[in-house]
């Protein structure tokens, strides 16, 4: 399962709202991997600031792998 957002709201509050969305997605659809692609659309921001990758967990304990570009 692959869910897209673009970052708004700040990235913590991106990343949270996300990886749930996600996590639901993954139980509706019996998923067994999740990741979570945040992209990032401020030109003042550098790219070694916008790439990343880690691991978050939702409420529910389903992990979710998250990208940012």
């Amino acid at each position: 399962m692959i869910e897209c957002k673009v970052r708004r709201k700040g990235l913590q509050r991106t990343i949270d709202e996300g990886v749930e969305q996600t996590a639901g997605y993954m139980a509706r659809c019996t998923a067994e991997a999740g990741h979570l692609v945040v992209f990032d659309r401020d030109e003042s921001r550098s790219w070694g600031k916008k790439l990343f990758r880690h691991r978050e967990r939702s409420k529910d304990g389903v992990e979710v792998e998250v990208w940012g570009m």
